[in-house]
């Protein structure tokens, strides 16, 4: 089963899913709702007391002949505990993986939740009723967060890079100039060899 999040091909991201929960999609898809877009460290503070029960869960979907609740303003909501448990467990696993990769300060860009399979339970002593156990899957992506600071240092470093190419590139044609306009090279006269003949003087024979 693949991620519903298409990552691209130089982002660095941090997975982590779970499948085959015996949790109600509906609930795991409301408290989802509530943490996405969001920066991981507050999100997981958020879950931690949300699963401790001290604060509720807005309801955006789902939420049919359900209560308004005072502290949310008068907002549908609701202490789905045990799905705050599921979502809060997978948020620290994905946080490990994202340290294992060495990534920084990480943001939720991407969560979800869903219905996976259905398993029919039908009743005892011949009964026809039927109560089907239905399970779920959380799936979620952290993605790094860029300091600005940390943009206008890439930014320095990249332009250092571009001056040092373009001096570089200066300096080659410069190069590449001087050889073209120096004047060709006049070979060396030849030495002439003079040779020199050496000539015999007869010798004087006395007697």
């Amino acid at each position: 089963m693949t991620y519903a999040y298409q990552t691209l091909p130089n982002e660095r991201v941090a997975l982590a899913r779970v499948e085959g929960v015996n949790a109600s999609y509906k609930d795991l898809a409301n408290v989802c709702s509530n943490v996405r877009g969001r920066n991981a460290d507050k999100a997981l503070a958020f879950l931690k007391e949300a699963a401790d029960g001290e604060r509720p869960i807005r309801l955006y979907k789902f939420h049919k002949h359900r209560g308004h609740v005072g502290r949310l303003g008068g907002i549908k909501g609701g202490w789905p505990v045990k799905s705050c448990k599921i979502v809060r467990d997978l948020l620290e696993n994905a946080l490990a993986n994202a340290q294992v990769q060495g990534m920084g300060a990480c943001k939720i860009a991407h969560i979800m939740a869903n219905k996976q399979l259905v398993y029919g339970r039908m009743s005892a002593k011949g009964r026809r009723t039927r109560q089907d156990l239905e399970t779920a899957f959380v799936e979620i992506v952290l993605k790094e967060i860029q300091v600005p600071g940390e943009k206008k240092e890439m930014k320095k470093e990249e332009k250092k890079t571009e001056v040092k190419k373009a001096e570089e590139k200066k300096i080659e044609a410069k190069k590449a100039e001087i050889k073209t306009s120096a004047p060709a090279a006049v070979p060396a006269p030849a030495k002439i060899e003079v040779a020199k003949e050496t000539a015999k003087v007869p010798q004087k024979i006395t007697v």
